[in-house]
């Protein structure tokens, strides 16, 4: 059996075809990065929000600390932080 020649133009057909598909194929594996970079992108800022809660949580906490020390109660530091400005 003899082989039949393909033309030129068949040969370029085909290479078009095999690069479309590469394309194709590099679009879903952006659009996957894309959404993975997403859902990171969603965890880190929850991370960030909890992490500033939790740092306004101590300093909450330590400021109740003094205040129970010193004997202070919330209006009395309310009048304090009041005359100072």
């Amino acid at each position: 059996m003899a082989r039949e020649r393909r033309s030129k133009t068949e040969v370029i057909a085909a290479k078009i075809d095999l690069i479309d598909e590469k394309i194709n194929g590099y679009a879903n594996k952006i659009a996957g990065l894309q959404d993975q970079k997403e859902e990171l992108q969603k965890e880190l800022e929850e991370l960030v929000a909890a992490e500033k809660k939790a740092e306004e949580e101590a300093q909450l906490k330590e400021l109740m600390m003094i205040m129970k020390e010193k004997n202070i109660s919330v209006s009395e530091l309310k009048t304090m932080v009041e005359d100072k400005n």
